[in-house]
């Protein structure tokens, strides 16, 4: 093992991109490492988006700001949609290009009783931003239940002002565009003031003003603060601004959503680029720009690495001191100011956290390098699941460790997944495998067994799709969109690729989806002509195209009259397509409700006793501890791809109503009522298809 991870430092990406942002949840300070850099950079980095992604906007206040930023993204053809709460927030927001936190819609951080909850929003929030996504706050009432956002380098107070004054070389950047809708006077109420930590990257776009009469106490505190800030945050941005758009604000919503749009640009001559680009760019686009590394620098790193460090390495053999040690490390990369050090001994402290059993540790070190610098990640993962592995084999992964391990990894193959990267997504998962044994508890490696039977015949798909493309020069479209369509479900990128492909009849029937019409009869003709596709499919492929019907039939179906609801229903039943079934059982004393999502299932009790053990698939969930089963990790119970729409539920068991509520797009709805005195038994099971 000694000898392993002193040669794992010879092997080392040979280009590495270094940028600002430093290893803050390692405690490493930026300002420490860098103390020649003080000033800020001039002009921040744009924000890039892909065409597909949407801008979310979390209505807070009242629906009108959601509006008003809808109507934006309308007039510029750009991706929206909204929810009402933080609490709706997806685990997932990678589909999201930007996120606006509107009026006081953060209170839910500090005053919602479910604590597991609101962290699981933050760390969401985070994560979204720390990928290259970018985070807009809305003022709250005396800058009300921010202290998160310090994480960002953001502090709020209660002081209030009325006024605001443009910051030259910014505010015409910030305003382009919509400059006739500037207020005159130049009044917006800022609820609160916020402070801007000294060692971030930041720009304030917008200051706080001054009325000119000295009589008027209205903007007596900080007048030269910040109205509106944008700071850089790792891949991504996070901005703030004291205003509450729904009281006499709403002028600055178009503005906001206009700037985010563009990229948020922080400089005149950003205004014009091109922040659109393929999705598989945008890795690389929001990674920070630096010097190239190259092999001598790197070598002379390794010979520098193996001088302090080449005894130790040798002579760590228990858990422990390869915990410590990996420390050692991480505080000598944050003492170097040598870029390559820093890059090749955060890189081995990767592996000596993995070695001694902090799996977790060692990821979340990953991740924040890959913040700083570009290298091959899925390499570097594959590394680290190796060294688990052979951890594995001295004993020394405990349970803790096994659970990370497991719920990395179903993280990382996620990630890789909606890349369509799905044969990195099961190289991940096989090499998770030998790490976490059949005995481990809580059904570990049953988890990974199932999403590796998921994903397999996609990568199996996509291997051959990239194999046969050179043997297919004559058809690369038509292939390449079937893959997207019918395999990934891609079809926003798949469909137009058939159009442009040589396949008559899927070339037709995707044209005529391209082209569909509200009109419910050509939904049903859609719907029909992808059902009699797939009979000349197999594999994955026909299982796509009846999805695709699934989803015509259902568009048409609200709009059909009842006489003909049943026969179209009866036309998906027909379809055939995998199942997913969800069993409960429970002793149940009272009534409750359950909502069910992709996201995971929200207990709500309405009265009686909590149940003290409820088993979902016969896996364990003490409602009354974690109201909110999460779908994800080592608590995943069911495909990310299953749909929620035409649920079917299977009583087994129980004296009460057990019954399913007519369910909004993307969530189950069932209600649960013991009505007798005492309590019953229950057993019930929901179908759902994916």
């Amino acid at each position: 093992m000694s000898t392993r991870i002193l040669l794992f430092t010879a092997c080392l990406a040979i280009t590495c991109v270094f940028s600002v942002p430093g290893l803050s949840m390692l405690g490493i300070s930026r300002s420490r490492v860098f103390a020649a850099e003080q000033e800020p950079k001039p002009q921040l980095r744009l924000q890039y988006r892909s065409q597909n992604q949407a801008l979310l906007y979390v209505a807070g206040q009242g629906q009108a700001e959601a509006d008003k930023a809808k109507a934006i993204c309308d007039e510029r053809n750009l991706p929206f949609r909204s929810i009402p709460t933080l609490e709706s927030l997806p685990l997932d927001c990678s589909s999201e290009h930007a996120i606006i936190i509107g009026s006081n819609a953060i209170d839910f951080l500090g005053w919602h009783e479910d604590k597991t909850r609101t962290a699981e929003v933050f760390e969401t929030l985070e994560r979204f931003v720390a990928q290259g996504g970018h985070l807009f706050f809305f003022g709250s009432y005396n800058g009300r239940n921010s202290e998160q956002l310090q994480t960002f380098g953001i502090q709020t107070t209660h002081y209030h002002n009325d006024y605001f004054q443009q910051v030259p070389g910014r505010t015409e950047v910030l305003f382009k565009g919509y400059e006739t809708s500037i207020p005159s006077p130049p009044l917006v109420h800022s609820f609160g003031n916020v402070i801007v930590a000294e060692d971030r990257e930041f720009a304030v776009m917008l200051k706080r003003g001054k009325s000119g009469d000295p009589d008027d106490r209205k903007a007596e505190h900080d007048p030269d603060s910040p109205a509106l800030v944008t700071i850089a945050y790792k891949r991504g941005r996070v901005s703030y601004s004291p205003v509450e758009p729904h009281s006499s604000g709403m002028w600055l919503v178009p503005i906001v959503v206009n700037w985010i749009a563009q990229g948020a640009p922080t400089n005149a001559n950003q205004i014009h680029e091109t922040v659109v680009v393929p999705e598989s760019m945008l890795l690389v686009r929001n990674s920070p720009r630096g010097p190239t590394l190259l092999r001598n620098d790197l070598q002379q790193a390794q010979t520098r690495f193996q001088e302090l460090f080449a005894t130790q390495v040798a002579s760590a053999n228990a858990p422990d001191q390869h915990q410590s040690l990996a420390q050692k490390i991480v505080d000598e990369a944050t003492a170097t100011t040598d870029l390559v050090e820093r890059y090749v001994f955060l890189r081995v402290a990767c592996q000596q956290f993995a070695t001694g059993g902090q799996f977790a540790k060692a990821a979340m070190l990953l991740s924040e390098l890959s913040n700083e610098y570009q290298f091959d990640l899925h390499h570097a993962r594959s590394k680290l699941l190796q060294v688990a592995d052979e951890s594995a084999s001295d004993d020394k992964n405990g349970t803790d460790n096994l659970q990370d391990i497991v719920e990395i990894t179903l993280g990382w193959a996620n990630e890789s997944a909606k890349r369509h990267q799905y044969v990195n997504a099961t190289q991940l998962l096989s090499l998770a495998k030998p790490a976490v044994p059949n005995t481990a508890p809580q059904s570990l490696s049953r988890l990974l067994v199932s999403r590796l039977d998921e994903l397999q015949p996609i990568a199996e798909s996509e291997a051959s799709i990239m194999s046969g493309l050179e043997s297919a020069l004559d058809a690369p479209n038509t292939q390449l969109g079937k893959f997207f369509a019918l395999t990934c479900g891609d079809w926003q990128r798949g469909l137009p690729l058939i159009a442009e492909g040589n396949d008559p009849l899927f070339q037709s029937l995707a044209k005529k989806d391209l082209a569909a019409s509200d009109d419910t009869e050509a939904h049903l003709e859609l719907a029909d002509d992808w059902r009699a596709a797939s009979e000349t499919l197999t594999g994955t492929e026909a299982t796509g195209a009846k999805k695709r019907a699934r989803h015509w039939y259902l568009a048409a179906l609200p709009k059909r009259p009842g006489s003909e609801r049943e026969q179209i229903q009866s036309q998906i039943g027909k379809l055939n397509l995998p199942q997913t079934s969800l069993t409960f059982e429970l002793e149940l004393e009272g009534a409750a409700r359950m909502e069910i999502t992709a996201e995971g299932i929200r207990w709500i009790h309405h009265y009686g006793l909590m149940p003290s053990n409820v088993k979902l698939n016969d896996e364990p969930w003490i409602p009354g501890d974690v109201p909110y089963f999460r779908n994800s990790g080592v608590t995943r119970f069911m495909p990310v791809e299953t749909s929620l729409q035409m649920p079917q539920l299977q009583k087994l068991r129980g004296r009460g109503l057990v019954a399913l509520e007519r369910n909004e797009d993307g969530q189950v709805i069932v209600n649960l009522n013991d009505v007798s005195t005492g309590s019953d038994q229950y057993r019930f099971t929901i179908v759902l298809t994916r």
